[in-house]
């Protein structure tokens, strides 16, 4: 009986050290996923905060995905020469804080016409539910898309009557 159960032993840890190798095998053959998710920090003056609070407005988030085009794929770049991969609004309340963008409204097709990294552009505005007119003067980012990934970026808004100097952050 206990050369049975030794028998029974090597064939479990056998078929178990297999399906993993077969499994860590498979997982190193498979292309790595871009990620297109990142975060946002944005910071508000006193009276942005303020008068966001005050009219319940909301704050948008919007990222603008791009790339260089290959050369056999310049028939589908924009007017400033860019493929365009897609773009994602989040709306969130009108406050101070970290806002997620989850990269989920990118054309994953047309990642085959671009070369080079994706590029990413931010641009922060008011909802404009109180009021017809963008009330915000925001820094905004551009640049390379890993860069967003791998540093959060912190993007500051006042209103605009404020007249502070916005900032380009990469």
């Amino acid at each position: 009986m206990p050369r049975f159960f030794a028998a029974l032993r090597m064939a479990v840890f056998g078929g178990l050290a297999a399906f993993l190798a077969g499994t860590l095998q498979a997982q190193m053959q498979e292309p790595r996923p871009i990620v297109f998710a990142f975060d946002v920090q944005i910071t508000l003056s006193y009276r942005a905060a303020a008068r966001l609070k005050m009219r319940h407005e909301s704050i948008v988030v919007s990222a603008d995905y791009s790339g260089e085009p290959k050369k056999d794929a310049m028939g589908h770049a924009n007017e400033i020469g860019m493929i365009d991969l897609g773009v994602e609004n989040v709306e969130v309340v009108g406050a101070e804080g970290l806002v997620r963008v989850t990269g989920t409204k990118i054309d994953l097709k047309r990642l085959d016409w671009i070369k080079g990294p994706v590029m990413l552009n931010v641009n922060l505005f008011s909802g404009r539910h109180a009021s017809a007119d963008n009330i915000l003067a925001c820094d905004f980012f551009d640049g390379k898309l890993s860069s967003a990934v791998r540093k959060t970026p912190e993007l500051h808004c006042s209103l605009i009557e404020e007249q502070e100097k916005t900032r380009h952050r990469d």
